[in-house]
């Protein structure tokens, strides 16, 4: 049985580590509030975190995931969204 990540310990040890740690794909899952397999579609794509392979792994920069979280803030409400206009008429 796999080990179940304690989220809030996950979010804590990634805040409070230095701008350059890595982490893997489990925890920006968690960081981003998204799933595994975004991240892979993300690196797929070519879109998404930028991100370090070592061996099997992707890793991923502190000060990268915190680039795209402020580059992909989420709207309180439909009102604040700033999505794009260019098909509004």
């Amino acid at each position: 049985m796999k080990p179940i990540l304690d989220k809030s310990q996950t979010l804590k040890d990634f805040w409070e580590a230095p701008a350059d740690a890595l982490f893997d794909q489990k925890t920006l899952a968690i960081i981003t509030c998204r799933s595994t397999s975004w991240c892979e579609r993300m690196r797929w794509e070519g879109n998404g975190i930028p991100f370090l392979k070592l061996g099997h792994k992707c890793l991923y920069r502190k000060r990268d995931v915190i680039s795209w979280l402020n580059q992909h803030q989420l709207a309180n409400s439909t009102s604040e969204y700033r999505g794009d206009t260019k098909n509004v008429a």
